[in-house]
């Protein structure tokens, strides 16, 4: 089975841009047309409404809301998933992997199919934000947008996606899709898994000029590893160095490929870049056993962060590549 979209991956934005531009954040503009003074009022109708708790304290939203407003372009995915009305959402800065409107590739289309605008699109009943990353909204971002509409800030780094899923979908009512996501996402998983039993030991990374962040199985893609039952690399004391900040990547300098051993090395490449370009930038990786035996593969982007429309596509890329 197959939650499935296009095998299109995208970039990972450092910057986006929020159509709501605030004080002290890109554009240093004022709020959009359709800002009031004070708070967000009830919606107009008079209509049930739920209270919801996220992490920027509660909120009051419609029970059954009609413009779902997207301020974080990672907080789409999550959205579209659950089937919910999204009207508008954020983009990232338009390139070969992303749209002409910047949604990222791997859901660009399901947003097309929806109608979904690029900021700022109809007025909201309800904005959600995500609570980390480059597009985060930071508790002063939340107190102007409340101003706007209701306003839903939900998850940290470290939250797991499907987690989120499920947060978002009981703010909203939609618990019943969210059951049929995990059960999807079980499914696939245990597909995958039966044809990666004999791939061996793997380290997954991001690579710099500098060093590189090898993810962790705490991280988001290490979770997702484990349940496909792949073995992920442990690094020797001194090899790895710890990131700062930070529990889902570890450091290792370019000169310690060696570090790598005998694991087949999965780079996700937010650039588009080949493993030649790699081993460009770090010549030694050609003595490890993972180049000397073919076993060094680009993930595409899409592994960078894991959601409902990336899962599926590196769940098939690593099993084309070590199944």
């Amino acid at each position: 089975m197959r939650i499935g979209i296009p095998k299109n991956a995208c970039n990972e934005a450092r910057k986006v841009r929020l159509a709501y531009h605030l004080p002290g954040r890109a554009g240093r503009g004022l709020l959009a047309a359709g800002c009031s003074s004070g708070a967000a009022e009830a919606p107009a109708d008079g209509g049930e409404t739920r209270t919801v708790e996220h992490i920027y304290g509660e909120s009051e939203v419609p029970a059954e809301p009609e413009r779902v407003v997207a301020v974080s372009v990672t907080s789409t995915p999550v959205l579209l998933s659950l089937d919910l009305p999204v009207v508008a959402a954020g983009t990232t800065g338009p390139s070969a992997l992303t749209d002409d409107k910047g949604f990222f590739a791997q859901w660009a289309e399901t947003a097309d199919e929806r109608g979904v605008e690029a900021l700022p699109g109809p007025e909201p009943d309800v904005i959600v934000g995500n609570g980390f990353g480059a597009d985060a909204v930071d508790e002063a971002t939340y107190d102007k947008l409340s101003e706007i509409a209701p306003t839903v800030v939900y998850g940290e780094s470290d939250t797991p996606w499907l987690e989120l899923t499920e947060e978002v979908a009981g703010a909203f009512g939609a618990e019943d899709r969210a059951a049929e996501i995990a059960k999807e996402y079980e499914d696939l998983t245990a597909e995958a898994a039966g044809q990666l039993e004999d791939a061996g030991e793997i380290a997954a990374m991001t690579g710099t000029p500098e060093k590189f962040f090898v993810f962790t199985p705490e991280s988001a893609q290490g979770r997702f590893f484990a349940d496909l039952g792949l073995t992920q690399h442990e690094f020797a004391e001194g090899e790895a160095k710890a990131t700062e900040g930070r529990a889902d990547t570890v450091e290792v300098s370019l000169e310690k490929a060696s570090a790598f051993g005998e694991a087949s090395l999965l780079f996700v490449n937010t650039g588009g870049e080949e493993i030649e370009d790699y081993a460009k930038m770090a010549p030694n990786l050609e003595k490890t056993p993972a180049f000397e035996e073919d076993r060094a593969f680009t993930l595409g982007p899409a592994a960078f962060r894991l959601d409902y429309y990336s899962v599926p596509v590196v769940a098939d890329r690593l099993v084309e590549v070590l199944g």
